[in-house]
């Protein structure tokens, strides 16, 4: 979508819905949905599907309200389609560099390149499956984003179907970028242990063994919050960035840039640029503690920032630090592969819990939490209501 009107419209619901004030009242559902977590984790090893069940969790919950995340039957419906997507994006990828060699071939009828058809079909399909969610969200007695985009200036100035897709694209995207940072952390985890240790003692030292780290530890874990900025940079979730069109003739290290223009951020390059990161390659959190200046890409740039990095920030933070605090995370398996710094990510990881005291608190910090998903919603939209009378 070009910058104009009809962007800042969709830019502006999307800040209401993720706002500093908003993104805060969501951290009780992560609170939840995070001990639930940890408590899946003392019985598998799966962390690929535990985090895939939390991450889908608290964004249908946002997003359409309460219900059965992973397991009910409209994100069954988003993830396979999600999975279609995948294929045609595949198949087009070589249909595209073709466009770009020879760009005579974008004159072709739609027979020709049959990825486009497809993609086509599968656009109407996404359409009508975020409709048919919102629909479900609107229909929901509880609190969520359908029902708080209905409410906003936005909605009568957008149609309705443009929220109800802009709605779900950040459903599909609050899923699986953060799922994969998580997957990233184990590899880091597996592939770094001095770093586990580190991060261990930190948690230890602030938090102790009686209790689980919260969010009102975030100010005393700093290695905590520099191994998330680190994670962030060492395995880039895109290698480059969101494509933005420059509107007006520009310049830039003495090349002219015409308005028109597509700019892409080499993402991973900037993160591999060893002018700026010392031995780019290698997982070092203490780099953002020795240098807090450095900078962290994963987020995008200017007015196409991801708006839900606040959300995903404190996903990260309670995940990554409850997960440290309670469990041993190694290699499953001796694997020389493991100790290649370029290696995938491990498919296997061992998982244990800490000491018999951590799995007490665990078990019984999930069985203190088993509280219905439509009273969190309530509290959220009692404190989104009690900040914005604050503000006026």
């Amino acid at each position: 979508m070009p910058y104009g009107p009809q962007w800042r419209l969709h830019r502006r619901l999307h800040t209401s819905l993720l706002s500093v004030q908003a993104s805060k009242a969501y951290r009780r559902l992560q609170d939840m949905q995070s001990k639930k977590l940890l408590q899946d984790f003392l019985y598998t090893n799966n962390f690929s599907e535990v985090f895939y069940q939390y991450t889908s969790d608290v964004m249908f919950t946002l997003a359409y309200g309460n219900g059965q995340g992973k397991d009910g039957s409209d994100h069954q419906r988003l993830h396979r389609i999600n999975e279609m997507a995948m294929f045609i994006l595949k198949t087009a990828s070589f249909g595209m560099t073709l466009l770009d060699r020879f760009p005579f071939l974008d004159m072709l009828p739609h027979f020709v390149m049959k990825w486009r058809r497809m993609a086509e079909d599968l656009h109407y399909q996404v359409k009508g499956a975020y409709i048919e969610c919102c629909r479900s969200g609107l229909q929901s007695s509880s609190w969520n984003w359908s029902h708080a985009a209905q409410q906003r200036s936005e909605a009568k100035e957008l149609p309705w179907e443009d929220i109800c897709y802009s709605i779900g694209e950040l459903y599909v995207a609050g899923i699986h970028t953060t799922k994969m940072v998580l997957e990233n952390f184990i590899e880091a985890s597996v592939l770094y242990p001095d770093m586990v240790d580190k991060a261990q003692a930190e948690l230890d030292s602030v938090v102790g063994t009686d209790r689980l780290p919260s969010f009102d530890d975030m100010d005393q874990l700093p290695y905590i919050k520099a191994l998330i900025s680190e994670l962030l940079r060492w395995r880039t979730i895109s290698t480059i960035g969101v494509p933005h069109t420059v509107i007006q003739n520009d310049e830039y290290m003495g090349y002219f840039i015409p308005a028109g223009a597509t700019v892409v951020a080499n993402q991973f390059g900037m993160n591999m640029d060893d002018t700026i990161f010392e031995e780019p390659a290698k997982f070092n959190p203490d780099r953002y503690l020795q240098n807090t200046e450095l900078p962290v890409s994963a987020f995008g740039f200017g007015r196409r920032s991801c708006p839900g990095s606040r959300l995903a920030e404190g996903s990260l933070f309670i995940v990554i630090s409850r997960l440290l605090w309670g469990y041993k995370i190694s290699s499953s398996k001796v694997n020389k592969n493991l100790l290649n710094e370029s290696s995938s990510i491990p498919r296997e990881a061992t998982i244990r819990v800490r000491t018999p005291r951590h799995q007490q608190i665990i078990e019984k910090e999930w069985a203190d939490s088993k509280i219905d998903k439509i009273d969190v919603l309530g509290d959220i939209r009692r404190g989104l209501q009690s900040n914005n009378m604050a503000g006026n």
